[in-house]
Formats: structure tokens, sequence, C-alpha cells
């Protein structure tokens, strides 16, 4: 069984007010607890669009409905994945880059952390590590990321 900590970063299925079933990559787990019949509790922030708001409760066996988001080597990833991963290590290795942690549990605020400078640049290492296996495994949705990066032309 897969077990949660606080402030992993997870992918969910979830119910979208506009869209139905979705899947959001690069949420947090906010708070873990114990379960007899499931083995953890699992409370995850949601996107804004969710229609049970957030946090959201999972169980840790449910392996259709959650997972880690490094959960599988990354030659093993599909294109999706290697993207929303890559995405996350690229925002993480950038200039004054934190993350959202929740000290006191899914009760209260999240707080804004600071990455350290050696952080970013494991972060940055691991960002070009995904973009070379990106490259490698899907040519055209490296081709489309890097698209998104391509400032768009001025209006005439």
């Amino acid at each position: 069984m897969t077990f949660y900590e606080p402030g992993d970063r997870v992918c969910v299925l979830y119910l979208s007010r506009a869209d139905g079933t979705c899947l959001a990559y690069n949420r947090t787990a906010i708070d873990v607890a114990p379960d007899r019949d499931h083995g953890q509790r699992v409370w995850v922030n949601m996107p804004g669009n969710a229609v049970l708001g957030s946090p959201l409760e999972f169980f840790a066996d449910d392996h259709e409905g959650l997972s880690h988001m490094e959960d599988e080597p990354i030659e093993s990833q599909a294109p999706g994945k290697l993207t929303a991963n890559l995405d996350w290590y690229i925002e993480a290795a950038a200039p004054n880059s934190a993350r959202y942690t929740w000290p006191w549990g899914r009760g209260h605020k999240p707080v804004r952390v600071a990455f350290t400078d050696t952080t970013r640049t494991l972060h940055a290492r691991m960002a070009a590590h995904y973009i070379e296996q990106l490259r490698f495994v899907d040519p055209r949705s490296f081709e489309d990321w890097i698209a998104r990066f391509q400032p768009t032309p001025a209006p005439m």
C-alpha cells in the first residue's frame, strides 16, 4: 500500500463544476490520518473548480483517484505526467520560488515557504532531466511544451 505524508505532491481524479471528471496534477497532500480500513485518509488541496471544494478527503488505497506525482520511474511516465512534473520543477527552480505548506493542518490557511538556493539548483537539475525525457518519449509533446514559452506577436 502507498503511504502519504503532508506536503507530498499528488495527482487526483476529481469532479469539476464545468468539465466533469478531471485529473489534477501537482496538488499537495495537506494532512493525513490513519484509517483502519484503508490505511490512511489523505486530505488534498483541490483546484478552485472542484465540486466538493478543498481540502478533499481521499483514501490511500484509492489507486485510481490518488497517486504520487513521481510514483513511477521517469522513464515510465506518460507524456502528460512528464509535462506536469516538468512544469513543477521549472517553477520550483525559478528565483524566489516557494511552496505552500499547511503546518497547522487542513483547517488552517497555508503558509508560503521559500525554497533555498540549493533546493532550487536540485529542482533545475530535475527539470533538465524531465526535458530530456519528454523530448525522447514524445517529441510532439515536447514541441508543444516549448511553444508555450514562445512570445506571441503583438497585434497589428
